[in-house]
């Protein structure tokens, strides 16, 4: 079945059709999604930010991680709750938005970046953490905020192309 045809479906199922026509369901969808974006992304981006020294040097990278991981997987996951949920009432339309594409290639970059950070740098932490921070950590953490920057400006920027 050709994509197209599996997105008209997903648009036209019942859930998809109710969030579509709420007065307060998408609104509330809408905002919980912009909600969690604060959590994940905002504490990805905090931490992206010590690993440039650029804020909270007094801070092990091991301990931020470790408080601020719980709140930014959580918020993923809301995150990616709720974007399923509105790309359903409007499937068809989002998918054929060129911002919509362009969100989805820069957040399997910043994916693709953070699996990187975790295989290479994450386990030689303790190495690396009370010294200078290597060359490629704040590539890295670079990246990852212009990518995670790339994702909010064209989440924000799809509704003018809808």
């Amino acid at each position: 079945m050709p994509l197209l045809s599996v997105l008209n479906w997903l648009q036209h199922t019942w859930w998809a059709v109710g969030i579509k026509e709420s007065n307060f369901v998408f609104p509330v969808i809408e905002g919980s999604h912009i909600l969690s974006l604060s959590f994940s992304v905002g504490m990805v981006m905090v931490l992206d930010m010590r690993l440039l020294r650029l804020s909270f040097r007094s801070q092990t990278v091991s301990m931020m991680m470790g408080q601020l991981m719980p709140w930014t997987v959580t918020g993923f996951a809301v995150m990616f709750i709720t974007g399923m949920l509105l790309f359903s009432a409007q499937a068809v339309k989002v998918y054929g938005n060129t911002f919509f594409r362009i969100k989805m290639i820069l957040m399997v970059l910043a994916g693709v970046n953070a699996l990187y950070y975790q295989l290479r740098y994450y386990p030689k932490m303790a190495e690396w953490e009370g010294g200078s921070t290597p060359l490629g950590v704040r590539i890295v953490a670079v990246l990852s905020l212009l990518f995670w920057i790339g994702v909010i400006a064209c989440g924000r920027t799809m509704a003018y192309e809808l």
